[in-house]
């Protein structure tokens, strides 16, 4: 399969902080339960998110039945109220109905999951857990000497057993022949999708992916476009688009397109609150959590995401040079022409999502001012004509990168009426200009124009705004300010 990689910022998320009520600002662990409520693990506290708010449930010194140990690293559940909660010392039970807690294990276990019972590991050793008393039994161990510790279980849909551990992933098969695809690295996590692929992170080796045929492939920061080959965890989304949380962003990976998107912090309101992503989930509305390592939780619904949102950055190429925008026009590549107010000229390049910008400068070829009002696409030319408020017309060819500038000179009628330039369109090979001391006609061949408008003498229209040619009967419509009406 083949990537592509596209910035982008079609996501705008919400967040959970301490500020919202939740116990800390690290989230380690989520869980959706059969109500719907978000479960959150954190550092300090076990939360619950629903429609009412935040509820934080942590140790208490003489209550019994409260949490027996605050950094909860894991969630899982039976769909029937109960919860299972891998904390650093070990396991809890937690009865929704009763609101009670109780200590399962205690000591080291470093990974859990439940299916059709629940299931720990200790060392090398898969156990299944009695959930009322906390009896072991052994399932499955890894042989002799293949890794020192179990780090992620998974049981798929085909009830074959996948095992992380610290030196690869194993397979462990209904039949009982065990096997080892992936070696040498550190699993972090093993996902199942809806169509039965199987993802997995590593600490250093980026994502590896099974499909339901059991080809695998690698996907990679350095050829692929991961934001870093340090991957956490996994979430379908309901139109089948795979979010993968790396150490330094999200990605959206679309399987069918092969588009992969990234989304990171850039300190806008609407982007993720951290970069570093330790845990996902899907929930059934469509809604996808995200929790961050010092950024509590973002979410975002993408079925409602109709908008792609293109703000500023600090980042060459990844935003916008001003907030402010003005006119916009796409090009014979579906590139977007951007004007801007402070900003120059920028490109969107709809196939990337990178930018390209555009400013004044102490070079003579540079455009002639920051401040740009109109803009027109001259395909058959293979130039962009560009006009701007108090630097005149700018003639502008792609292929050499440069600027032209055509200023209004005082006395010369046959230069633009005005240096501020507020519209453009193209009639007859010619450029009708919109200033803001009348129209002209200007030919681009001998950079000369030519005063509309100046019959009969007095009635001189002015400042203009906007333009608007319709091709198919001929007729020329100006729009000037309204203190001058309308005029054909």
């Amino acid at each position: 399969m083949f990537f592509q990689r596209v910035s982008a910022q079609d996501i705008t998320f919400r967040h959970l902080t301490p500020d919202d009520g939740l116990s800390h600002v690290s989230v380690n662990a989520l869980y959706c339960d059969e109500r719907g409520f978000i479960w959150i693990g954190t550092r300090e506290g076990l939360n619950c998110y629903n429609s009412n708010g935040i509820r934080v449930f942590k140790w208490h010194k003489d209550d019994p039945n409260s949490l027996f140990y605050n950094a909860v690293q894991r969630i899982t559940g039976d769909g029937a109220g109960n919860l299972y909660l891998l904390c650093s010392e070990g396991i809890a039970r937690y009865d929704s109905t009763r609101e009670k807690f109780g200590t399962l294990l205690q000591g080291n276990v470093s990974a859990i999951c439940y299916e059709e019972g629940l299931f720990v590991a200790r060392g090398t050793g898969i156990y299944r857990c009695d959930t009322e008393t906390g009896e072991l039994s052994l399932l499955h161990e890894l042989p002799a000497g293949k890794a020192t510790e179990i780090t992620w279980m998974l049981r798929d849909s085909r009830d074959t057993w996948w095992i992380g551990t610290n030196t690869g992933l194993f397979e462990y098969a209904p039949d009982g022949n065990f096997t080892q695809p992936i070696a040498g690295c550190n699993i972090t996590n093993i996902y199942e999708d809806s169509r039965n692929r199987l993802w997995v992170g590593t600490w250093n080796q980026g994502c590896y992916f099974r499909s339901a045929e059991g080809r695998w492939d690698n996907l990679r920061a350095s050829s692929r476009g991961l934001r870093s080959d340090f991957v956490r965890c996994f979430a379908e989304d309901s139109a089948g688009k795979i979010w993968i949380g790396t150490f330094l962003g999200l990605n959206r990976l679309d399987p069918e397109q092969g588009s992969l998107k990234s989304y990171v912090s850039d300190g806008s309101a609407g982007s993720l609150s951290h970069d570093s992503i330790w845990a996902m989930i899907c929930d059934r509305q469509g809604t996808v959590w995200v929790g961050t390592y010092f950024g509590g939780v973002n979410y975002f619904n993408p079925e409602c995401e109709i908008f792609t949102r293109y703000g500023t950055s600090d980042r060459i190429g990844e935003g916008l040079s001003s907030p402010i925008v003005g006119k916009i026009v796409e090009d014979g590549s579906h590139d977007l022409w951007i004007c801007t107010e402070g900003g120059g000229l920028n490109i969107l390049d709809r196939r990337t999502g990178k930018f390209r910008h555009y400013r004044h400068s102490g070079d003579p070829n540079s455009l002639s001012h920051d401040n740009v009002k109109a803009i027109c696409n001259d395909p058959e030319r293979g130039v962009v004509w560009v006009g701007t408020h108090l630097g005149g017309l700018n003639r502008f060819d792609p292929k050499t990168n440069r600027f032209t500038h055509y200023r209004s000179i005082p006395g010369n009628p046959r230069t633009i009426p005005s240096d501020i330039v507020r519209d453009i369109v193209l009639h007859d090979q010619k450029l009708i200009i919109a200033t803001q001391d009348g129209v002209c006609e200007f030919d681009p061949d001998t950079g000369e124009s030519r005063q509309l408008f100046q019959d009969p003498p007095g009635n001189l229209i002015r400042a203009v705004s906007s333009l608007l040619y319709v091709e198919d009967d001929g007729w020329n419509w100006f729009d000037p300010f309204p203190e001058f009406g309308f005029r054909v």
